[in-house]
C-alpha cells in the first residue's frame, strides 16, 4: 500500500510540475510576443516619421524632381508598414487604449509631409 501511495504522489507531483512549467512558459511567451509587437511598432513609426520628414524636404527643395517622387513613394510604403505594425499590436497586445493611441500617432505622423513649416 505504501508503494502505491508513493507512486501516486510521484505521478501527481510530476503532472503538477509539468502543468506549472507549461503555464509559466506560456506566460513568458505571451510577454515576449507582446514586447516584440510593441518594439516592431516603435521601429515602424520611427521609420515612417523619418520618411515623412524626408518627403517634406524633397517637396520643398525640388517639387517636380525625382527625389520628391521617390520620397513620396517611400513614405507611402512605410505608412503601410506602420499600419501593419498597428495590426500586430491589435492581435498581440489586445489593449484597445494602446491600439487607439498607436492609430492616433500614425495619423499624426501622416500629416508631417503637409506641414507649412519645416520638421523639427
Amino acid at each position: 500500500m505504501t508503494q502505491v501511495l508513493t507512486s501516486l504522489i510521484a505521478v501527481a507531483g510530476t503532472l503538477l510540475g509539468g502543468c506549472l512549467g507549461y503555464l509559466l512558459q506560456r506566460h513568458a511567451g505571451n510577454r515576449a510576443e507582446r514586447r516584440a509587437a510593441v518594439l516592431a511598432y516603435t521601429a515602424a513609426i520611427t521609420e515612417f516619421l523619418r520618411a515623412q520628414q524626408d518627403w517634406w524636404w524633397r517637396k520643398h527643395e525640388q517639387p517636380d524632381g525625382p527625389e520628391h517622387k521617390a520620397a513620396r513613394l517611400e513614405g507611402q510604403r512605410l505608412r503601410g508598414v506602420a499600419r501593419q505594425a498597428v495590426n500586430g499590436l491589435l492581435f498581440s497586445v489586445g489593449d484597445a487604449e494602446l491600439v487607439a493611441e498607436a492609430c492616433r500617432i500614425l495619423e499624426e505622423a501622416n500629416t508631417v509631409h503637409r506641414a507649412a513649416d519645416g520638421p523639427r
